[in-house]
């Protein structure tokens, strides 16, 4: 539908150049990696606003790509000061580093355009249990004390363990990215699908509907169904978000584009009213992060 509107809840753009002087080099920073030949280059904030528009995309959110690195989100707030397209930024703070957390999330609130509004710690490189430590609460507990929301970079392994988080934060708001990363090649569906259901009860806990594409080689619109769809019937279509995950999306086998992306979802929420496609795909990524000036 080419007069949809659309807010792009979660894409990526990294100078390798840049990323390499950061200071405090951690695990992941070696992303992207030589094994992810199809986009280990620099992604400009140009290329991303080009990409998007050409799906008619119009707003995004940027989200981090490293750990610990205020660093990053110095470079992005200076990449966007001539893009306006660039409305919020999720950046790359660690939830255990308490006094760093508080001078970051003080300098960086004070930028009104693009948006400080969250943060994500990629605890893919955390122990499976990292989210039930009480340094970690005390993070959690900066961001719900200045109104910031948290990207959940969750796997199956860790879902069990947002329900604790989502209770005892009641006023933080969480989004749980690209599904959680079922496996959908091997089983384990079940599982997900139950320890999703359970994480979906709490209403400061929503999900974004990205990371598919690349998730599994020779791909089909059947390949994702019986996830998306439960997803949409355990969060509702109020608390679900379109994300690309641009560029990492173009990992996809056989590749695809940012617009077969869109497509993707359009295909996998065709049995929504128009209504729950315009939340999906346009206002809940705007409430959620607390975006302003989208049009």
């Amino acid at each position: 539908m080419d007069t949809r509107r659309i807010v792009d809840s979660h894409f990526h753009i990294f100078d390798l150049s840049v990323r390499n002087a950061y200071p405090n080099q951690n695990a992941s920073h070696g992303f992207p990696s030589e094994e992810q030949a199809e986009i280990n280059r620099s992604h400009t904030i140009e290329e991303a606003e080009t990409t998007l528009a050409q799906s008619g995309v119009r707003t995004g959110v940027f989200v981090q790509c490293y750990n610990d690195c205020p660093e990053e989100m110095d470079w992005v707030f200076k990449e966007a000061e001539k893009h306006e397209f660039l409305k919020g930024v999720v950046g790359g703070l660690d939830l255990t580093k308490h006094d760093k957390m508080k001078t970051a999330i003080a300098k960086f609130s004070k930028t009104k355009r693009p948006k400080f509004v969250g943060i994500r710690h990629l605890i893919d490189f955390e122990e499976d249990d990292f989210l039930t430590r009480a340094d970690v609460h005390a993070g959690l507990q900066i961001l719900s004390d200045n109104n910031l929301t948290f990207d959940l970079q969750s796997y199956p392994a860790t879902i069990q363990h947002i329900p604790l988080i989502a209770a005892k934060f009641p006023q933080l708001k969480m989004v749980i990215d690209h599904i959680a990363k079922p496996n959908y090649v091997q089983s384990g569906f079940e599982q997900w699908a139950k320890d999703m259901a359970e994480a979906a009860k709490f209403k400061n806990v929503y999900c974004k509907l990205s990371g598919l594409i690349n998730e599994v080689p020779f791909w089909s619109v059947d390949s994702f169904k019986p996830y998306v769809h439960h997803c949409l019937a355990v969060f509702g279509a109020t608390r679900c978000m379109f994300g690309s995950d641009w560029p990492v999306c173009k990992l996809a086998q056989p590749y695809a584009d940012y617009k077969k992306v869109v497509k993707l979802l359009e295909d996998l929420t065709e049995h929504l009213t128009e209504e729950e496609k315009n939340l999906v795909f346009f206002q809940n990524v705007i409430d959620f992060y607390g975006l302003e000036g989208v049009e």
